[in-house]
């Protein structure tokens, strides 16, 4: 009952974050050491418990992913010309925004692993990444992007480089799109949308290399805590993304670059 226990606090934890820009595995990192979790399987049961966030942008955005898959668009795309006249978001925007983060990903996924898991870069990464998006907001150029349909193939291209800083446990994947997509002229909604869409090629390639990598380890008893954590971080997700589109909408990302600073100070000062 214990282990089912985690697995939901963790679920609960992973379905808040995923999506918004304050670091979901910074957060399940330093919740993993707070509960004295082993190292080892915490970090595997984390990245594989992200896939229940995933389905929830899927499921939210199920009519644009459907698109993505109509015969009549992918047929489009099949030459150079069609690929140019192309004016909706479509597969090849996609493609071009995640090629360098799984690129990079694979080669340094090791030492990453290895050398960065850790409550002391997390606590860098929240910080420092929550006075750049303050700086961002306060600086940010004038939004000319203001649907994803405008997204050029440059454009996510760059919004691609950018999430490659992500790997940095604590720096926010949707943080670091969404700043990036920021200075590309992209309004902040629209910006946050990309994010989401663009995570679930990549956060199920890396659950799904995860999974087979040490599934093998896992006993009956961690499966089951896996399908806690897993539907616990669908079902939080969705509650999660409404919620952050309505602050964004009103707030933007300044109460998120707050809470960053915060926690990172709090944890450092008074936890660690």
């Amino acid at each position: 009952m214990e282990a089912l226990i985690i697995a939901a606090i963790l679920g609960l934890v992973e379905g808040l974050t995923e999506f918004i820009p304050v670091s979901s595995t910074g957060h399940l990192i330093i919740v993993s050491e707070l509960l004295h979790l082993d190292h080892a399987k915490s970090d595997s049961f984390n990245i594989i418990i992200q896939l229940g966030a995933i389905l929830a942008v899927v499921y939210l955005y199920k009519e644009r992913f459907a698109e993505f898959f109509n015969l009549t668009k992918l047929k489009e795309l099949t030459d150079l010309e069609g690929i140019k006249k192309a004016k909706r978001l479509n597969l090849v925007h996609i493609a071009l925004a995640i090629v360098p983060v799984l690129g990079i990903g694979f080669v340094t996924r090791k030492l990453i692993k290895a050398y960065l898991f850790n409550t002391n870069v997390v606590v860098f990464s929240l910080i420092f990444v929550g006075i750049l998006m303050i700086v961002v907001e306060k600086f940010k150029p004038k939004p000319k992007i203001t649907g994803l349909d405008e997204i050029t193939y440059f454009d996510a291209f760059i919004i691609g480089l950018g999430q490659c800083f992500a790997l940095i446990p604590g720096v926010s994947r949707s943080g670091a799109t969404m700043i990036t997509g920021m200075l590309r002229k992209v309004d902040v909604k629209t910006s946050a949308d990309f994010s989401f869409l663009i995570s679930v090629p990549v956060i199920s390639a890396a659950t799904i290399y995860e999974f087979i990598k040490v599934y093998s380890q896992f006993t009956m008893a961690d499966m089951m805590s896996l399908l806690v954590g897993f539907t616990v971080s669908f079902l939080i997700a969705i509650v999660g993304i409404k919620g952050f589109l309505v602050v964004l909408k009103r707030l933007s990302i300044t109460p998120f670059a707050i809470y960053r600073i915060i926690f990172g100070l709090v944890y450092y000062l008074f936890i660690k």
